[in-house]
């Protein structure tokens, strides 16, 4: 249950009237294009939940690079959380960009394969209130939303299936035979018993059926391989957007017959998944597998350049020879703004921009700007949360654990600063935390807030300021950010086509280097392309392109 003062901070950004303005106009003219300026990163995640929760309709956003929309799938995914409509969806989700290229004829990381396979699944069964996509990912083809609908597979306790097709089912959606099972994506057959770890699932599950029904359906330990739970039904979530089969990889190898890279047997090679064009045509975007979107662009210039940029890397790449044409996987800018035409959009800007001409309702404007960084000087972050008060704000502290809280109540209280406690009620389990409910009277102006906020915002108009928990500490004294699914292995290849050669990266282990540019070398008898660096002393490192989450430019 969503705390009463988290409600009121929230209802409070919901009453601002551009904003008002905002969801009746896509109330009123479902195809409105509306352009919305004013707002930080962190003041669109806020309203992007909002809107959500005001308009009842899936919301796709579109950002010009990966850790732009890693950023706002974060704080989205705070807010939304805290809002805690009720309503029967998935949290806000992103679908990350392919990790690699037509023309290096690698497959995509597994891990981004997963989270892509997933995030479709989702957004074609209409399970996802909020998708957000880099524009990379928003430029890639799709089928028809039926085809995405049929990657998961639902099995239920007496339900009569075979065990044959279960099994077909798995090994075309990314699923791998072992025994035993131990780890996501792998399933194992010992007589009537089905182990299978799903996708996104804390647990393995453990099938038993007696003939071809299913008798039981339960949880089990990987340590022990004891039952913890019986549930009567589980769905396996894919880890393919692209089924594979036998049937598929042959039509490949005919329609390749003659090129002399592709492998002779009927094992999948490195690469499939792109060359599906060639022999299944695609002509659906994002926005056509959910119904009655409403699209938002955030930053349209930036995210427009963006796609010429990715564009230009894929033209420059046609000079290899790619066996499959990159407008048979990607559209070009112009081509997904007509998958717009007749939605509703919303252009989301920091700065007030219109380019002339466009065709845009009345521009509507939300002044925000970003918190004040303390970068550890509590002394400075307590003057300033006090003067905010004073002048008759409510103040939002937040913290990405309990433990944090815990560390933000006591500082605090040291200071005579009076606040009250926002969080969860399930959160509010700890004694020392049941403890520090509030401090000073039940209805201070200060809150601590559990979610993962790095950078805050001020809403002058609403007389609201959100501080980040980066804000407030030096970032290497924050909390250590969760394992990376995904959230960088894209990063260089698709979200960073503005490195250039003589550029300087830093590699998280071997520090700053110049970028040489990509080669190809063979390693273990295969080909790849590497990302190569240049060193004091003449020194060379050769990055796997598999490996770029270790490289971010200087």
């Amino acid at each position: 249950m969503t705390p009463p003062a988290i409600r009121d901070l929230f209802l409070s950004l919901g009453r601002d009237p551009a904003f008002q303005e905002l969801a009746g106009r896509l109330t009123r003219g479902r195809t409105s294009r509306v352009s919305l300026s004013g707002l930080t990163t962190t003041a669109k995640a806020a309203y992007l939940a909002l809107l959500w929760q005001a308009l009842e309709r899936p919301i796709v956003v579109v950002a010009d690079g990966n850790k732009q929309a890693e950023t706002l799938t974060e704080l989205t995914v705070a807010f939304a959380g805290l809002l805690d409509s009720g309503r029967d969806a998935a949290p806000p989700q992103l679908i990350p960009a392919l990790d690699v290229l037509p023309s290096q004829r690698l497959s995509p990381h597994s891990e981004i394969s997963a989270q892509r396979a997933t995030g479709l699944w989702r957004l074609a069964n209409g399970r996802a209130g909020i998708t957000i996509a880099p524009i990379a990912s928003a430029l890639l083809r799709t089928v028809p939303a039926e085809s995405y609908r049929q990657l998961a597979l639902t099995l239920r306790v007496e339900e009569e299936v075979p065990l044959d097709d279960v099994v077909a089912h798995l090994l075309a959606i990314g699923y791998e035979r072992r025994e035993p099972v131990e780890m996501t994506g792998e399933f194992s057959i010992r007589g009537g018993i089905l182990d299978i770890y799903p996708a996104e699932s804390a647990k393995p599950v453990r099938i038993e059926l007696f003939g071809d029904q299913i008798e039981s359906i339960r949880r089990f330990d990987v340590e022990t391989q004891r039952s913890v739970l019986r549930i009567p039904e589980v769905t396996i979530l894919p880890l393919l957007e692209f089924p594979k089969s036998l049937a598929l990889l042959r039509q490949l190898r005919q329609k390749l017959d003659g090129r002399g890279e592709i492998p002779s047997s009927d094992e999948a090679f490195p690469g499939w998944e792109l060359l599906i064009p060639l022999v299944q045509p695609r002509s659906g975007s994002l926005f056509s597998l959910v119904s009655d979107p409403v699209v938002v662009i955030d930053e349209p210039e930036q995210t427009a350049a963006a796609a010429e940029r990715f564009w230009k890397r894929l033209d420059e790449a046609e000079s290899a020879s790619p066996l499959v044409p990159a407008e048979a996987v990607f559209f070009r800018w112009g081509e997904l703004r007509s998958h717009i035409e007749g939605k509703a959009e919303v252009e989301l800007r920091e700065v007030d921009f219109l380019v002339a001409g466009a065709v845009v309702d009345e521009p509507l404007h939300i002044a925000t700007r970003p918190s004040m960084s303390f970068q550890g000087n509590i002394p400075l972050a307590v003057k300033e949360c006090r003067g905010l008060v004073e002048h008759g704000y409510r103040v939002a502290l937040f913290a990405p654990t309990l433990g944090e809280i815990e560390r933000l109540a006591d500082i605090l209280r040291e200071y005579s600063v009076p606040y009250q406690l926002a969080v969860q009620t399930t959160d509010a389990a700890s004694s020392h935390l049941a403890e520090r409910g509030y401090f000073g009277s039940g209805d201070a102006n200060t809150l601590l807030v559990k979610g993962r906020v790095r950078r805050g915002v001020v809403f002058p108009g609403r007389s609201i300021a959100i501080v980040g928990f980066d804000d407030l500490f030096e970032s290497a004294s924050a909390i250590e950010r969760p394992a990376p699914q995904s959230r960088h292995l894209a990063a260089f290849s698709t979200g960073s086509a503005d490195v250039a050669v003589g550029d300087y990266v830093v590699h998280n282990i071997h520090g700053v280097g110049r970028f040489l540019g990509v080669r190809e070398l063979a390693q273990n008898g295969q080909g790849g392309d590497f990302m190569l660096l240049e060193y004091s002393g003449d020194a060379k490192l050769y990055v796997p392109l598999a490996r770029m989450d270790l490289i971010q430019k200087f």
